[in-house]
């Protein structure tokens, strides 16, 4: 997958993230994490460090896990943001 189809596969999760709805305080909190980690990838892709890898890498797969039946396009989009950040080395 290349640059730009990274970025645009990080817009339709950051606009995904944005409108999704969540039914308590921990996963808006989740997801507004998420949408500030994605937001910081698009904003300055070149300086992602290993200790944000891991954390953003954590974020993702806790999303998957969390929303996997409540939003599952949501799900599918973060999966495969997480799959193409893992092909990327982050």
């Amino acid at each position: 997958m290349n640059d730009e189809a990274i970025r645009n596969l990080l817009k339709q999760l950051h606009g995904m993230l944005r409108g999704a709805t969540a039914t308590t305080e921990q996963d808006r909190e989740l997801l507004r994490q998420l949408a500030a980690d994605i937001q910081a990838l698009l904003a300055k892709p070149g300086a992602v460090t290993r200790a944000s890898r891991q954390t953003i890498t954590g974020r993702l797969q806790e999303a998957i896990t969390r929303f996997e039946v409540s939003h599952p396009d949501l799900t599918a989009t973060v999966a495969r943001v997480s799959q193409a950040l893992a092909d990327m080395g982050i």
